[in-house]
C-alpha cells in the first residue's frame, strides 16, 4: 500500500470525522492508475447521484445531491463512535453514507445496492479501502441466519418506491438486533392532515417512475410499529420535489423491541 493510500485509509477510519470528510480529506490513487484513467473510470460510471466524492489532488466526483449535508443529519442522530457495531446501510446507491460509518468506528458495514450504483461504491472502495462489505443484494435475499443481525440499519429513498412496504419493513425489523436502532429516511406528505393517510402514485411521480405510494407521517410510523418497532422522534425534514402532492422528506428513529 503506499504511503497515499495508507493517509487515505487512516483518513476513512477517524472516529470522529467532518462531515465534509470526502470534499476535504485527501484519497488516494491506485498505482496503477493515473489521473486520466480515474476520469474516464468516474466518467463511465455516471451518472452519479451521490457526492462529493474526492478521488485524489483536485480530483472530485460531484453528485446530483449533496449527500455531505445530508449526512449531517445523520451524524447528529449518532454517537461520535459507532464502538465496533455492525451496521446495515440498504439502498446505499454509491456508498456515502457507508464509508462515512465506518469512519464513525464501525466494527463492520455491510452496504447493499441492487441496482448499477453498486459498481460505484466499489470503484470508490477499490480506492478508499474503508473494508467497506459491498454487495449487488436486494433486500428479499438478507436473511438474518445469513448476514446476521446489525446494531444499527439505515435505510433510505426505498420505501416509498417498494411495491411490498410491510414486507421491507418487516424484513428491517429482522434484520435489526433487538434493542438496536433503525433510521428510516422517506418521502412523506407534507399536510398534518393527510398524516394517517397513504397516497399511491401508480404512474410515479417527480419524473421518476419508480415512486409507488407517499406515506403520511403517522402512517409510516404505525407500518414501523406493527413490524415490532418503537419508533422514536421524526427528523430531518425538508421540502420534497414540487408537484401535485405536497411532500417532505424526512427520517425517523425507531428502536427494535427487546421483547
Amino acid at each position: 500500500m503506499s504511503r497515499h493510500r495508507a493517509h487515505a485509509a487512516a483518513g476513512l477510519r477517524r472516529s470522529c470525522p467532518s462531515p465534509e470528510l470526502f470534499a476535504s480529506a485527501p484519497a488516494a490513487r491506485p498505482r496503477s492508475e493515473c489521473r486520466e484513467q480515474l476520469e474516464q473510470s468516474a466518467a463511465r460510471l455516471g451518472p452519479w447521484a451521490q457526492g462529493p466524492f474526492l478521488l485524489g489532488d483536485d480530483l472530485r466526483i460531484e453528485g446530483q445531491r449533496r449527500s455531505d449535508l445530508s449526512w449531517e443529519t445523520i451524524a447528529a442522530e449518532l454517537p461520535p463512535g459507532l464502538g465496533g457495531a455492525r451496521v446495515l446501510d440498504l439502498g446505499c446507491n454509491a456508498g456515502y453514507n457507508s464509508f462515512m460509518f465506518a469512519s464513525r468506528g464501525a466494527g463492520y458495514v455491510l452496504g447493499c445496492e441492487p441496482s448499477r450504483f453498486i459498481e460505484q461504491a466499489r470503484f470508490l472502495e477499490g480506492i478508499y479501502g474503508s473494508g467497506v462489505d459491498f454487495q449487488a443484494t436486494a433486500w428479499q435475499q438478507l436473511e438474518p441466519q445469513i448476514q446476521g443481525r446489525f446494531d444499527l440499519v439505515h435505510c433510505a429513498g426505498m420505501l416509498h418506491r417498494e411495491p411490498d412496504p410491510v414486507g421491507l419493513m418487516d424484513r428491517l425489523h429482522e434484520l435489526t438486533a433487538p434493542g438496536g436502532t433503525l433510521l428510516l429516511g422517506s418521502m412523506m406528505l407534507a399536510d398534518p392532515a393527510m398524516a394517517e393517510h397513504v397516497r399511491f402514485v401508480p404512474l410515479g411521480y417527480d419524473g421518476d417512475s419508480e415512486w409507488r405510494w407517499v406515506p403520511g407521517a403517522l402512517a409510516l410510523s404505525a407500518i414501523a410499529e406493527a413490524a415490532g418497532f418503537e419508533v422514536g422522534a421524526r427528523f430531518g425534514e425538508a421540502p420534497g420535489p414540487p408537484g401535485e402532492l405536497e411532500t417532505v422528506s424526512g427520517y425517523l428513529r425507531a428502536t427494535r423491541r427487546k421483547t
